[in-house]
C-alpha cells in the first residue's frame, strides 16, 4: 500500500536496513527503510521533472537604470528574490533549471534609446543578483530585453474613462512608427497625462524569471509480520538526509557589457 505524496517540511534520518535502491525506472529512490509493528515501511524521494516558474519585478524611475530597493515595492521583490536563494541552499528536493531576466522599456521616445536602456536595466540587475548569489556559476542565466510596444497599452486605454478611447486605440494600434505615434500621442492632452502617470510607469521594469523543478517525498507501508526474536529499528546501515523546507508550496550569460546612457532624458528613450 503507498501513501500518496507528500509535501510537507521534514528531515529524514532514519534506519535503513538495505543500500539505496533506484526503483520506478529510475524516477524515484529509496532513501529509508525501517520496521513499524507488522509493518515495514520505506521513503522515497520521487524525481518530478514538471517545470514550475517563480517570477520576480523590479520596477524603474524614468530613464533610470540601476535597480533602486526604495523605488516603489522593490524593497519586497528583493527580500523574495533573496529568501529564494537562500531556502535553496538548503533544499535537496528543488532544482533550478535555468534562470532568464528580461529588461523593458515603455515605448515613449526614440527605439535606438529604449533598446540601450532596455538592456542596460537587464544587466545591471543581472549583475547585482550575480554578485549576491554568484548565478553565473551555479546556474544557467539568461540575459534578454524588450521594448514595449505602443500596442500594450490598448488594453490600459479601452478600460480607462478617456472620452476618445476609440480614436486612441486605432492610434496605438497603427502600422505608424514607435516615434509618429509617440508624437500624435503628446497632442492629446488628457489621455497623454493618463498614460504617462497610469500607465506608462509599470512598462519600466525588469522581470526575473528561475524556472525549476521539484521532488517529492513518498513513503510506502508494507504489511509483514515480524518475527517474534527480531527487534523494531536496531540495525542502522547508513543515513540518507532529506531536507524539504516550509516553502515548496543554456548556456552562461557572456561578461556583463554595461552601456552608458543619457539619464537626463526628457522621457524614456527620448533625448532633447
Amino acid at each position: 500500500m503507498r501513501a500518496n505524496c507528500i509535501k510537507t517540511p521534514i528531515i529524514l534520518c532514519a534506519v535503513i536496513t538495505s543500500s539505496i535502491l533506484t526503483v520506478e525506472a529510475q524516477q524515484s529512490k529509496m532513501v529509508a527503510e525501517w520496521r513499524d509493528g507488522d509493518y515495514v515501511v520505506r521513503r522515497y524521494v520521487v524525481t518530478d521533472n514538471k517545470p514550475h516558474t517563480e517570477e520576480y519585478e523590479i520596477h524603474y524611475a524614468i530613464n533610470q537604470s540601476q535597480p533602486q530597493p526604495s523605488y516603489e515595492d522593490n524593497d519586497v521583490a528583493m527580500r523574495e528574490i533573496d529568501n529564494f536563494f537562500k531556502e535553496l541552499q538548503n533544499d535537496t528536493l528543488r532544482h533550478v533549471k535555468a534562470i532568464t531576466i528580461i529588461g523593458y522599456a515603455s515605448p515613449d521616445g526614440t527605439t535606438p534609446y529604449n533598446t540601450s536602456l532596455a538592456r542596460q536595466r537587464a544587466q545591471q540587475l543581472g549583475e547585482m543578483l550575480d554578485k549576491q548569489y554568484n548565478l553565473n556559476k551555479r546556474y544557467n542565466v539568461v540575459i534578454t530585453s524588450h521594448v514595449e510596444p505602443w500596442s500594450a497599452t490598448a488594453s490600459a486605454i479601452e478600460s480607462s474613462t478617456l472620452g476618445n478611447r476609440s480614436d486612441l486605440v486605432r492610434i496605438v494600434n497603427s502600422r505608424e512608427s514607435a516615434m509618429s505615434v509617440d508624437n500624435r500621442l503628446k497632442q492629446q492632452g488628457k489621455a497623454w497625462a493618463y498614460l504617462t502617470r497610469d500607465v506608462l510607469p509599470d512598462m519600466r521594469r525588469s522581470v526575473v524569471e528561475i524556472t525549476y523543478t521539484e521532488d517529492m517525498v513518498d513513503t510506502e507501508r508494507e504489511y509483514s509480520p515480524a518475527k517474534s526474536n527480531t527487534p523494531n529499528n536496531t540495525t542502522v546501515v547508513e543515513e540518507y538526509v532529506v531536507v524539504e523546507p516550509s516553502h515548496h508550496k543554456r548556456k552562461h550569460a557572456n561578461e556583463w557589457d554595461g552601456i552608458i546612457i543619457d539619464l537626463g532624458a526628457a522621457s524614456e528613450g527620448y533625448t532633447k
